[in-house]
């Protein structure tokens, strides 16, 4: 039995659907999935809790020396988290600005502070870490001025009267020319037949696109945002040809992520 950890997120709850409900062939292996909020998953393996699990590559960066990454199941895409306000003009006067982050070792997170190194580097700024639910309620709350989207944020922050600061997936592939590494699948060094692993997570995610339909009630039972229209923009945004097989071009992004947090540090 391996414990699994993956996100309530559509593009996760897609994914492993077939594994979770044994739809196809697990190789003898018995699966006991953990379905938590990311950055609950990015501290439970930095406590190595679990022995696989989905992570944000921000997290990764602490967690190379346990954890390799496998090459299906993950996230990367050219789209990634957004960061919103409720009034654009009324940052402009704040002389310190607060910012909701979706958890500390988010990718988002990381995206957010190589973007306001960039652009405010002598802004003072305050940070709140919290889960991404929890984000809009905060910026409607007048609590925070910023707030960092992640998940379905990126698809319903218009509906909700939130205005777009940046499109932090825009600004990392023109500061980069690399897709944005968002999280990836890692297991334990001393887990073997990690080929095997990749195999079965590949047929899982081949099931769930022949068996679309299926899948949605599932999905719907974790998402955050019900309405189809973007649950299918989320699955089809971040279930891509990197979580089949993350490939060079994924590997790299994921190596100029981890140089990017070397090099720049993180908030401090």
């Amino acid at each position: 039995m391996l414990h699994f950890g993956i996100s309530p997120c559509p593009n996760d709850t897609f994914i492993f659907y077939a594994m979770i409900k044994e739809k196809i062939d697990l190789r003898g292996y018995k699966f006991n999935f953990i379905i938590e909020d990311v950055e609950t998953l990015n501290n439970l393996c930095l406590h190595k809790s679990l022995p696989i699990s989905k992570v944000s590559v921000h997290a990764f960066y602490y967690l190379q020396n346990d954890y390799d990454i496998l090459n299906s199941g993950g996230a990367v895409s050219e789209l990634g988290p957004v960061a919103v306000t409720k009034d654009l003009e009324k940052l402009k006067e704040l002389s310190e600005i607060k910012i909701a982050l979706p958890g500390k070792l988010t990718t988002a997170s990381a995206l957010m502070w190589f973007y306001w190194k960039k652009n405010f580097p002598d802004k003072k700024y305050s940070l709140k870490f919290l889960t991404f639910n929890e984000i809009f309620d905060k910026l409607a709350n007048d609590e925070v001025n910023i707030g960092v989207l992640i998940h379905e944020g990126r698809f319903i922050y218009e509906s909700l009267g939130l205005k777009l600061i940046v499109d932090l997936g825009e600004f990392w592939k023109n500061e980069t020319g690399t897709y944005i590494p968002l999280g990836c699948i890692i297991a334990k060094k001393n887990i073997i037949n990690k080929k095997i692993l990749e195999e079965i997570i590949r047929e899982s995610i081949y099931y769930s696109i022949k068996n679309t339909k299926e899948v949605l009630p599932f999905i719907k039972n974790y998402a955050q945002e019900l309405n189809d229209e973007v649950i299918i923009s989320h699955i089809n945004t971040y279930v891509n040809e990197f979580s089949i097989n993350l490939g060079d071009k994924g590997q790299k992004s994921v190596i100029t992520f981890i140089k990017k947090i070397e090099a720049e540090g993180i908030w401090n």
